[in-house]
């Protein structure tokens, strides 16, 4: 099995043209900067996955004259008079976390899988993806985050939080609603692993988490289902900085109150300290073929399909799918309903959240420590702010640069300040600690 890279540039059926001639053909069309494009996908590609690479041509437009085709709307026609669902496997050029979830809400929400089975195959940059449901808050340190420029994405299945770097390897199915199920998709990968590396003692546990050796935990999984399609993909650790992993998700958010779905953690270990020769190819190989075993190849060959989930080109609307995920109120205010509390010494206060955004600010603290007058613009000017460590401390800056009071007051509101900033900051800034 080779990995194929799958273009809609060229005009007609090109299986298996070799990249120079139609680098030529590009060329002689005035397409020199498409070519140009083509030239650093695929120098790109075969840097990460270190295989051959030719170009399929229209591939997912036009591939055979005389079958059915994957176009911008999904399989048209069935391959065959066959009832048997066919198989087809596309591998991610790209590193973009939002890119490639974005690919799985346009295949949702574009393609009809009456009669295919996707299998998905990708990896991410260094990002934490939370499920739809969970509150970003309490699964992970967004100040740790924000210091190692990791990524938060909000994925649209369920499920709990993973770490994403490139030594996952994650896997997607997608299917027909009627023929989705959980347990065949985990079964593939088992088969296809414990098929090529017997040695790896892998295995479903009851919460669908796929283990090693019964004890460590190597991939979680979700999915999205909806009337007519469903996705469930899941994770597979093999070489991922679990050093990272730890430092960004055991976090402990202290003093909150939520509802939202919260992620089970569990010891891990990646596939590659158990079994040193096994490589990202490798897994994808053993998973693809066990697919294709299930599965009969919608076209003539058992091929692993590289595309770019960047490419608006080919999945029309992609970007505005790209941009939504990207969304701060797609990724902060979708969180439930949510209350930090904190207190220092005889002061204390509780900011209520909803849709990412304060709803309202309790502060209690001695009689006339600081006037009521006072307090309620205080809480007034935050209601309705993102809860986010720069707008809160926006807020309050104005506040305290256009308030007149004596120098005790003006210190009981720093602490007041401290105090709030500190429910927002993600529990870790510890400026209380600093106060008097």
């Amino acid at each position: 099995m080779s990995f194929t890279f799958a273009s809609a540039i060229c005009h007609k059926p090109a299986i298996g043209v070799p990249f120079q001639k139609i680098s030529m053909l590009l060329v002689e069309h005035h397409h020199t900067n498409l070519c140009s494009k083509i030239i650093r996908s695929l120098a790109s590609w075969q840097r990460k996955c270190r295989v051959g690479t030719c170009i399929t041509g229209q591939q997912l437009n036009e591939l055979h004259t005389n079958s059915a085709h994957v176009g911008p709307t999904g399989p048209t026609t069935s391959p065959s008079s066959s009832k048997q669902k066919k198989g087809l496997v596309y591998v991610s050029t790209s590193a973009d976390t939002f890119a490639n979830l974005a690919f799985e809400d346009w295949v949702h929400d574009n393609w009809d899988l009456s009669h295919l089975n996707l299998l998905f195959l990708w990896r991410n940059e260094p990002s934490i993806v939370i499920g739809r449901h969970q509150n970003p808050w309490t699964e992970c340190s967004i100040r740790e985050m924000r210091k190692t420029n990791v990524k938060l994405a909000r994925r649209r299945s369920g499920g709990g939080t993973v770490y994403h770097d490139l030594g996952n390897v994650n896997c997607t199915f997608f299917t027909h609603r009627k023929s989705y199920d959980r347990q065949h998709n985990l079964q593939t990968v088992v088969d296809g692993m414990n098929e090529e590396w017997p040695q790896l003692d892998i295995s479903t546990n009851s919460r669908d988490d796929l283990m090693l050796n019964n004890f460590y935990k190597i991939s979680g999984s979700a999915a999205r289902l909806s009337r007519t399609v469903a996705y469930h993909h899941c994770t597979l650790l093999h070489s991922a900085n679990t050093r990272m992993l730890t430092s960004l998700l055991n976090f402990n958010a202290d003093g909150v109150k939520s509802n939202a779905t919260e992620s089970v953690r569990s010891p891990v270990l990646n596939l590659r300290e158990a079994e040193p020769r096994l490589s990202q190819e490798d897994v994808f190989q053993a998973i693809a073929t066990e697919f294709y075993a299930n599965n009969p190849p919608y076209y003539k060959d058992k091929e692993i399909y590289a595309i770019s989930p960047n490419d608006e080109h080919i999945w029309k609307g992609i970007a505005q799918k790209k941009e939504e995920l990207m969304d701060w109120d797609w990724i902060y205010g979708k969180t439930p309903k949510f209350q930090v509390e904190k207190k220092y010494r005889e002061v204390s206060a509780t900011i209520h959240v909803n849709k990412g955004r304060i709803d309202g600010v309790i502060l209690y603290m001695p009689y006339d420590w600081v006037h009521s007058v006072l307090v309620q613009q205080l809480t007034s000017a935050l209601k309705g702010v993102r809860f986010w460590i720069t707008d809160v401390a926006m807020v309050i800056d104005t506040f305290l640069n256009d308030v007149e009071v004596d120098d005790d007051v003006r210190d009981r509101l720093e602490t007041l300040r401290c105090l709030i900033e500190d429910c927002v900051s993600g529990h870790e800034d510890l400026q209380l600690n600093q106060l008097p």
